[in-house]
């Protein structure tokens, strides 16, 4: 066997959130529907308890929510008035929060990873981005992947948002699957999602290598090519 194609996860695989993103978003959300009952900091961790129930409903159902539903419901909860709550207005705060994200964008998980890609497409391996989103979508980020200087490593990407199908499902691999020009056991999925990636990349029938350790570096690949 010999790997010819490696898709990556991206979160907490490639990038992770700016450290002063998500509380910089609670601001946001506290003043512009007038919050006082509870903190900014209170409001953050709200956000991310309601994302790990959609991120959980999207990794059963295979399907995904779109942004747009998730800041609805998400403000709905949040906000006394929650009649208040359009669709017109959801939308008006993810163009709002995509813009501050662009602002404080994601960080590397470690300073190797532009090399590790980079030498790996030396090597002649095709590279894919293979993720799953939530509040924030391919469109943002495909932008956020260029202002980091990596885009340019990955023949395609593909998020889940786009294609209404999230990991670990098969669905979603099958649309990774149907831009690749090899067999299933030449690829290599690599993420840190026990269930997600690596699970569901080898029910699939790809390889797969689960990040452990955010200080990864090219040599922990290498064990799977």
């Amino acid at each position: 066997m010999k790997i010819k194609n490696i898709s990556f996860d991206l979160w907490m695989t490639l990038i992770r959130s700016h450290p002063e993103f998500k509380l910089k978003r609670a601001e946001l959300i506290a003043d512009t529907f007038n919050i006082k009952h509870i903190s900014p900091k209170e409001i953050d961790s709200f956000i991310r308890s309601v994302d790990n129930v959609f991120d959980r409903y999207n990794m059963i159902s295979g399907k995904k929510l779109s942004a747009n539903k998730m800041y609805r419901e998400l403000l709905q909860r949040l906000v006394p008035q929650n009649d208040a709550v359009t669709s017109e207005v959801a939308i008006k705060l993810r163009e709002q929060a995509d813009t501050l994200f662009l602002e404080y964008r994601p960080v590397f998980m470690n300073d190797s990873i532009p090399q590790i890609l980079s030498q790996l497409r030396e090597e002649g391996y095709i590279l894919n981005l293979s993720s799953n989103t939530g509040f924030i979508e391919g469109e943002t980020l495909r932008t956020t992947l260029a202002d980091l200087g990596i885009i340019e490593y990955f023949d395609f990407l593909i998020f889940s948002d786009e294609i209404d199908a999230s990991k670990p499902s098969s669905h979603f691999f099958q649309h990774v699957y149907n831009h690749i020009n090899a067999a299933k056991n030449e690829v290599l999925h690599i993420g840190d999602n026990p269930k997600a990636d690596y699970q569901g990349a080898k029910n699939f029938g790809f390889n797969a290598l689960l990040i452990t350790d955010p200080n990864y570096t090219i040599n922990d690949i290498r064990t799977k090519l």
